[in-house]
């Protein structure tokens, strides 16, 4: 647990470094989806599990983490916002998950409709990759993404924890992606100079 802490905190400082320095120029609209995910997440999460965020401390620590660097772009990065016509529908559809978790009171499949939304934050950033066709992310505060999905997933699997380990899978996979169209554009085909 303290572990995933650290790497967090290393994740935020740096990111936020490669933010006020210009080197990054990450996506306003994907790091406010994520916000919206991650929030809804712990949320609903909370509730299904009697509030056992020991387990699911990658999830708490996200939240936190995603606050931190939402912050560093509206302070020193470029905070235009526009919302493609898919992070609209986004936003859609964590209302209705709310609505749904409302209504019907199964916070439990809530957080799954959640990693769901997760997930499909994840395309403007991929997006932003693809058309830009070069890296505009941080390797060093990616890998620690990683890195902390893979060590909390350990808390999650022995605790038994379905929504923690569902949490930490869906982190592990969801990066390794972002992480291989960076890899992509920064190694493979790199923008000419």
């Amino acid at each position: 647990m303290v572990s995933v802490a650290v790497i967090m905190v290393a994740f935020c400082i740096y990111y936020s470094f490669q933010i006020w320095r210009r080197r990054i120029d990450p996506t306003l609209s994907t790091w406010i989806i994520f916000l919206a995910g991650t929030g809804l997440s712990l949320v609903t999460y909370g509730l299904a599990e009697n509030h056992d965020y020991q387990s699911g401390i990658l999830n708490t620590l996200d939240v936190v983490s995603v606050a931190i660097i939402l912050s560093a772009i509206l302070k020193w990065g470029k905070p235009e916002l526009r919302f493609r016509q898919h992070e609209k529908w986004y936003l859609v559809g964590a209302a209705l998950i709310v609505g749904y978790g409302i209504m019907t009171g199964d916070v439990w499949s809530s957080n799954l409709y959640t990693q769901v939304l997760i997930c499909c934050g994840y395309i403007p950033l991929i997006q932003t990759l693809v058309t830009e066709k070069r890296n505009t992310e941080s390797f060093f505060g990616w890998i620690c993404g990683l890195s902390a999905g893979i060590i909390g997933l350990y808390p999650a699997v022995v605790s038994g924890n379905a929504l923690a380990v569902i949490y930490a899978v869906r982190t592990i996979i969801a990066v390794s992606v972002v992480l291989f169209f960076m890899v992509y554009y920064q190694y493979v085909k790199p923008p000419p100079t």
